[in-house]
């Protein structure tokens, strides 16, 4: 039987009045959370979701984890797309989505919401409390979970993963991102990151707390559940400080708070470690291949410095032609693992995959032991001047320049074949722009940004990274390039 379902069996029959989902007006047991994902299986089930099908999912978090419960009864593939803006022209065979949302073409389309959740779980215990079959996955390659993530280029892609895959990472996420003490992560389960937290929620019997953004009824929920971990992107940890101060909410049995998604900056790193005064874990890695390194943080640590390989993943970094470099020479970092994803659901336009190898897009070195210097993503490294700049070096040198609360560095070309770089900053009136230019003129010489600009917001994914062709595109707009 797949972990999940008897994780959840079994501590409904051990502990079934302990708390399984906190959301922020509702908590479900083990006990009722077992009744109804058994009910909303057998409803899907009649409504004709099958084995095998793919399942695009968009509800709310605890109605969403109700139902990926449910379809692993049904061994069906589950895609969590709450949040995902381009789905790359996926059709899933059933979509699943709250009454007014957003649907993708589908052949079966189900409206769900809290109180059709309700009427299956009445339904089902007028009928006696049936208990839906369980249906295995063929075998243990089985396809069990596709999530979507950016790709090594940015465009939409969907990783699928095995119930092989899954097993391991359940198995060995302890090493490196999750463990038994309740957590509230940001992530939110369209992230490999947020998945993966509530699966262990889920085999520790602590509570899968539903929640995707800082938000004040859930810190409240959350606190009232003694959690000891906060987890998330940089962005998103960040803006939890924000409203952690304007609430004046303090998690007294804080002990640890992790991030992933991408490189905390020193100015994150010394804000946690001022006002939550808790060790500090990071985590490099992908949604193929899950956790590959990781390293606690503390004040004035080298941000390009993403630690040693976890458990189980062999990394190396290699040469134009794949043969492994000594340690302290640059190349394209890949690694492989028991939990690396099968592949992409639609086709590997950019060989991410070769050869039991997952080449995630970065670059980088190793140090003598064993530690992966990130020097930046091959596909964001731009030719400026005949000068190669990783675009995330610039953003973290305007990291605490006064002012300045956000600020991103893109591409643009004011003359056809010649690149600039331009950085876009969120600033209030007492930044000055022109003592930016200048500092980065000084310490970034021959590499700093000649466009300049203010916007409202730096655009960003889901799990905070910066959307720099967006940036692109609104500067070409201004300039009146297109």
């Amino acid at each position: 039987m797949f972990s999940p379902v008897a994780h959840l069996r079994a501590h409904a029959h051990d502990r079934p009045d302990a708390d399984a989902i906190i959301a922020a007006d509702r908590t479900w047991s083990f006990a009722e959370l077992d009744r109804t994902v058994s009910a909303v299986a057998v409803r899907l089930r009649a409504l004709g979701v099958a084995p095998r099908q793919l399942i695009a999912i968009d509800l709310p978090a605890a109605d969403e984890w109700i139902v990926t419960l449910a379809t692993f009864l049904l061994a069906a593939r589950s895609m969590s797309i709450g949040g995902v803006g381009d789905v790359g022209g996926i059709r899933p065979d059933v979509m699943v989505g709250a009454p007014g949302m957003r649907t993708l073409a589908a052949a079966i389309v189900i409206p769900i919401d809290a109180s059709w959740v309700d009427r299956v779980v009445a339904e089902a215990a007028s009928a006696g409390h049936p208990e839906a079959p369980v249906v295995l996955y063929a075998r243990s390659d089985a396809i069990c979970r596709v999530v979507l993530t950016s790709g090594t280029t940015g465009a939409p892609r969907a990783a699928e993963l095995s119930v092989a895959a899954i097993e391991h990472r359940l198995a060995n996420l302890h090493h490196y991102w999750t463990d038994e003490r309740p957590e509230l992560n940001f992530m939110g389960l369209s992230s490999t990151g947020g998945f993966h937290t509530a699966l262990a929620n889920l085999k520790h019997g602590t509570p899968f707390v539903a929640a995707s953004i800082a938000d004040a009824r859930v810190f409240r929920a959350a606190h009232a559940a003694g959690i000891k971990v906060l987890a998330g992107s940089p962005v998103q940890l960040g803006r939890a400080l924000e409203l952690m101060a304007q609430e004046g909410i303090v998690f007294s049995q804080l002990r640890e708070v992790r991030i992933a998604g991408a490189a905390a900056t020193p100015a994150l790193v010394a804000a946690i470690t001022e006002t939550l005064a808790v060790p500090i874990k990071s985590v490099y890695g992908s949604t193929e291949g899950g956790g590959v390194t990781v390293r606690m943080l503390a004040v004035g640590d080298d941000p390009a410095d993403a630690g040693r390989a976890v458990r189980g993943v062999t990394l190396q970094i290699v040469d134009d032609h794949g043969s492994p470099v000594a340690a302290g020479v640059s190349g394209e970092v890949r690694y492989r693992g028991p939990g690396l994803a099968t592949g992409y659901l639609m086709p590997d336009a950019d060989a991410s995959f070769r050869r039991g190898w997952f080449y995630p897009g970065d670059r980088g070195s190793l140090t003598t032991d064993g530690s992966l210097m990130l020097e930046g993503r091959t596909a964001e490294l731009v030719n400026v001047g005949g000068v190669k700049i990783d675009p995330a070096r610039i953003d973290a040198a305007i990291d605490g320049f006064a002012g300045v609360s956000d600020a991103a560095t893109f591409i643009i070309e004011q003359r056809p074949g010649i690149a600039e770089l331009g950085l876009a900053v969120v600033a209030d009136d007492s930044c000055d722009l022109r003592a930016l230019d200048r500092m980065l003129r000084d310490t970034l010489p021959g590499s700093h940004p000649t466009v300049f600009g203010q916007v409202a917001e730096i655009p960003r994914n889901r799990m905070g990274k910066v959307e720099r062709a967006q940036l692109t595109a609104e500067f070409r707009r201004r300039l009146n390039l297109d």
